[in-house]
């Protein structure tokens, strides 16, 4: 009876429908990341070491800057935009990491939020090119993998501290410190947000740190968030770093805890899936019968 070919069981199209809607993570795509080095700034630093009281080196108090050779074939644009009343950036901190005896090729930064009891903070963007110097031709986003260290998002008892990515933004993992105040991560329809423990560690610290991945996408925003109280002093000046190879824990990610996926599939990939599977079963079963008939 070649009519029932055309019809479909109800229950096998309502069980598939129901499973693409609940099935909507996945592991990262195994893809090697590709390690970005921020230690080859483009011109020279404006701000000497101490800037603002702290011995972190030299900074540069331009907007945005600008890096060559983060990679093989690829250089990289960082602008930095303060967010909230009363917060503005006071330096970024190229080449970081080494300037304070660690592994090379990190960038920090310092902003400051100059009236307590205000939330704000510093979106930190990054933009990829391809190589040569003259960041005008954006990389090729597609299959590229990159993952970002992110640490010294602690907080403190006078102000929070936090970094939130927006979702579809090409984030597909994350890993947050498997210590006992490790950073804490939420969502809402947007972003996701990773809170801090509110108390200063080390910067070696998994207990302040996260690691994101990100997948087929060559720009990627932070958006720092640190919330003063109203006791908090006033020009209150907060520092982090991102590391873009793992070089400060030398790629040793055993204090994190597993990968958390982010990465949704398609629905139709799921539906294919799930009726190359158990439903094709049953309509394989019917056809037999229709033939018997």
């Amino acid at each position: 009876n070649f009519k029932s070919l055309a019809k479909i069981d109800r229950s096998i199209c309502l069980s598939v429908l129901t499973l693409a809607a609940v099935a909507t993570v996945v592991q990262p795509e195994q893809a090697a990341a590709v390690d970005l080095d921020f230690s080859n700034l483009v011109g020279p630093t404006n701000l000497a070491d101490g800037f603002n009281g702290f011995n972190f080196g030299p900074g540069s108090s331009n907007a945005t800057i600008d890096y060559l050779n983060v990679a093989s074939g690829i250089d990289a644009r960082v602008t930095a935009t303060p967010f909230g009343t009363g917060y503005s950036l006071l330096g970024h901190l190229p080449n970081y990491s080494q300037n304070v005896g660690q592994p090379s090729g990190d960038t920090g930064f310092l902003y400051n939020a100059a009236t307590p009891g205000q939330a704000g903070g510093l979106t930190y963007k990054f933009d990829l090119f391809n190589g040569g110097g003259t960041f005008t031709t954006p990389l090729n986003a597609q299959g590229l993998a990159l993952r970002f260290l992110v640490y010294d998002v602690d907080g403190e008892p006078s102000q929070s501290e936090a970094v939130r990515i927006a979702k579809n933004s090409g984030l597909v993992g994350y890993q947050l410190g498997n210590t006992a105040q490790a950073l804490t991560a939420s969502e809402d329809a947007n972003s996701y947000l990773f809170t801090g423990p509110g108390q200063n560690f080390l910067e070696t610290d998994a207990s302040g740190a996260a690691i994101f991945y990100f997948e087929n996408t060559n720009s990627v925003t932070f958006r720092f968030e640190a919330n003063t109280l109203a006791s908090s002093p006033a020009n209150n000046a907060i520092f982090s770093a991102i590391d873009g190879d793992l070089s400060l824990i030398g790629g040793n990610t055993s204090n994190f805890a597993p990968i958390v996926s982010t990465a949704v599939p398609e629905p139709f990939t799921i539906i294919g899936t799930i009726i190359g599977g158990t439903a094709a079963v049953r309509m394989r079963k019917k056809l037999k019968a229709d033939k018997s008939a």
